[in-house]
């Protein structure tokens, strides 16, 4: 990777688009903690906040914005290891970026009162570790089959509107786990409010579903939906 100013670019895109992720969706959801409509509305919010994200910074430097996506496009062979490297740790220093502004915007008695804390999803205490890793590694899986239909060069076609189907999406896998496991499909997401209210440990199985569906994902989209075509043979003339 040469490190020019182009790179330092989609470096501080990164850095920025995972900010603003934890900013504006976590700013929702703690503004919104009571309420029966409180999982309608962090799931809507949510996947607009994705939406917002990829419009801005898309077309800069994918608006990745989550560990997950950086790794499967590396396996699927779209970004160079040292740039995924690169976009991870962009991101994970965004979202800490994101979530100290966040709780300096925020009024004191919000950050007080929020439960458990601010943006810290904690899955449901009926649920075994079998059930939570697989959950999460369900969702992260469907947002992650997303990106790679959208990277797909047969989808090339279908990229006017794609903000908009990629936070549905995101709306949708909210809909379906928000309840269950948070349904952050983002390790930055899950993991920095963790190592704020100091209990990561609550959060090692969604991590765990999550990435175990970032490396598996690009296997089964090259192997099961990506056709293989045979060479063209060109026959020998003597």
């Amino acid at each position: 990777m040469i490190w020019d100013f182009f790179t330092f670019i989609r470096a501080a895109t990164e850095f920025s688009a995972t900010a603003l992720l934890i900013l504006l969706g976590c700013m929702g959801e703690s503004m919104n903690q009571g309420g029966e409509n409180k999982f309608l509305l962090a799931s809507v919010h949510y996947g607009l906040t994705v939406m917002v994200v990829m419009h801005v910074f898309g077309f800069v430097s994918g608006a990745h914005a989550n560990p997950c996506i950086s790794i499967s496009c590396y396996f699927l062979g779209y970004i160079a290891l040292e740039v995924m490297l690169m976009y991870v740790a962009c991101q994970m220093a965004g979202a800490f970026a994101g979530y100290f502004l966040l709780l300096q915007l925020l009024p004191k008695e919000v950050v007080a009162n929020a439960k458990p804390g601010i943006c810290l999803v904690q899955p449901m205490h009926s649920l075994s570790t079998a059930q939570v890793v697989a959950i999460e590694c369900l969702l992260t899986t469907v947002f992650v089959l997303g990106w790679c239909a959208l990277w797909d060069v047969r989808n090339g076609r279908f990229l006017d509107s794609v903000t908009i189907r990629m936070g549905l999406l995101v709306v949708a896998c909210s809909f379906a786990g928000l309840q269950l496991t948070g349904a952050s499909m983002n390790p930055a997401r899950t993991l920095v409010p963790a190592i704020y209210y100091g209990n990561p440990d609550s959060v090692l199985m969604q991590l765990t579903g999550q990435i175990l569906a970032a490396i598996m994902v690009p296997f089964v989209w090259n192997n099961a939906y990506t056709p293989r075509y045979k060479p063209l043979e060109i026959p020998v003339c003597n």
